[in-house]
């Protein structure tokens, strides 16, 4: 589960070859040593090979897959060449791929495998001066235009995979980048194994809690490790929706939670200070009530050196009554209220249904019969509702519950909030919804998440080629 994801990691493949030392491990075939000697590509002199339009992580992936015809595969200089292992694709620096197994020649070689579309890239991207390099066992290119050698001047040997891609190969990546569709794959999902995809999504689940987290860790330290500050930015981030996000963040910034908690059982005050340092008190009033809000604002303002926020940060166009912004910083004041001057106790919720009904407050009398201050409405409650408060539970609670957890070494604090997410429904957004009308649905809030992630963060950078689906779909 997402747990043991968190936790543990991806573990690497195990058994095969142990690299030893710069040149890798060489274990001998057969009598003699075979040396490489320096010469042109397979396409013979003046000739050149067609051209590649596509990335180099394309041809990466037809290495790593074997997706071209291996038959009779020889290196450049004519010896032959077995793939044992084609190594894995990493991302973190260096060669290309690590952990391959090569046979050359009779003779096996454990170690890197570099991949360019031509061998002279070799040159451009600086690998004869990297000793990082050096443990590179094979050059794998679509056109070798020259041979190269190693920062310890050793010459490398290389196979030319030009004219072995399938123009099949091409074609399908054609056909994912070229895709006009909500998502490249959208019209080709059915033919991937459903089984597959959800060990994809749940590693996006933990992908996207990761790189928030480490957003939120350099917040946590910004903000001297305060946690009840820290929920108070992220609560009221969540609360703005994707619209007025931005805009509640800025007013987090400019009402310290210590103020709020402070005031918390004065309702006057307390919706002064949060209508107030929105700028949303600057009309000409007629009732009571926001005038009184005006003038203990004006009073509290001066009293704690606090500016305002411009109004025009904020938008009400095309938005439902209860999700505008001042409907919600409303029911934020009465979150305040009964937060007895701290938000950390919610992180002490074992079950989400316990922490949602703590979520779910209602505000205060006037906000019955209004959506902004001075405008009478038709009566209408408006509390905290389930959806709301589950918003609240995955963007803002889950993510600070895990930076707290692993900054204060409380590994039971992220347990339970991944279990949150597991427990909860994935949240209705048209991302969410899109997906599952084309077959990929979420049963939960963490592959609610990864539907997030996937989205945005692969789908929309055409990133095919480090997404399982796309590879699926690649390799078949």
């Amino acid at each position: 589960g997402l747990t043991a994801m968190m936790t543990g990691g991806l573990a690497p493949p195990t058994g095969g070859l142990v690299s030893t030392g710069a040149l890798g491990y060489a274990r001998s075939r057969g009598p003699g040593t075979l040396l490489v000697s320096d010469r042109a590509g397979t396409y013979g002199s003046g000739q050149r090979a067609p051209t590649f339009p596509y990335p180099e992580d394309l041809l990466q992936f037809i290495w790593e897959q074997q997706l071209f015809d291996r038959r009779d595969l020889r290196a450049t200089d004519g010896r032959p060449v077995e793939v044992l292992r084609a190594g894995r694709i990493q991302h973190h620096g260096g060669p290309d791929l690590i952990d391959a197994r090569i046979r050359i020649a009779g003779q096996e070689w454990a170690g890197a495998v570099e991949v360019h579309v031509r061998a002279g890239e070799w040159y451009a991207h600086g690998h004869q001066h990297d000793p990082a390099y050096d443990g590179v066992v094979l050059h794998v290119v679509h056109q070798e235009d020259r041979p190269v050698r190693t920062s310890a001047g050793r010459l490398l040997p290389t196979v030319e995979l030009g004219p072995r891609i399938p123009e099949e190969r091409l074609a399908a990546y054609r056909r994912l980048m070229s895709a006009r569709s909500w998502v490249p794959c959208a019209g080709e999902l059915h033919r991937t194994d459903r089984h597959r995809n959800i060990i994809w999504l749940e590693r996006l689940a933990v992908e996207r809690l990761e790189r928030r987290s480490l957003d939120i860790a350099i917040h946590l330290r910004e903000l001297a490790g305060d946690a009840d500050e820290l929920l108070h930015h992220l609560l009221l981030r969540a609360l703005g929706l994707g619209v007025n996000g931005e805009a509640f963040a800025q007013l987090a910034r400019r009402i310290p939670w210590r103020l709020l908690a402070r005031y918390r059982d004065d309702d006057l005050r307390l919706e002064a200070l949060l209508l107030g340092q929105a700028g949303l008190l600057g009309d000409t009033f007629q009732e009571e009530l926001p005038r009184r809000w005006q003038a203990e604002h004006a009073h509290l303002a001066r009293l704690h050196g606090l500016e305002p926020m411009p109004k025009a940060t904020w938008k009400f166009a095309r938005m439902r009554p209860l999700n505008l912004p001042t409907v919600r910083l409303a029911q934020y004041a009465a979150l305040v209220r009964r937060s007895e001057g701290s938000l950390v106790h919610l992180l002490d919720e074992e079950r989400t249904d316990q922490l949602e009904q703590q979520l779910k407050v209602l505000p205060s009398p006037y906000w019955l019969d209004h959506h902004m201050p001075g405008r009478p409405s038709v009566p209408c409650p408006k509390p905290l509702g389930s959806q709301t408060a589950q918003r609240l539970i995955v963007n803002a609670l889950v993510p600070a519950a895990i930076v707290l957890g692993m900054s204060q070494g409380r590994k039971g604090l992220c347990d339970r909030a991944l279990d949150w997410l597991e427990q909860l429904p994935a949240e209705q957004n048209g991302v969410v919804e899109t997906w599952a009308s084309l077959g990929l649905a979420a049963d939960s809030a963490a592959l609610g998440q990864a539907l997030l992630e996937l989205r945005h963060r692969y789908c929309a950078r055409r990133r095919c080629l480090s997404c399982s689906i796309g590879r699926q779909l690649l390799g078949r």
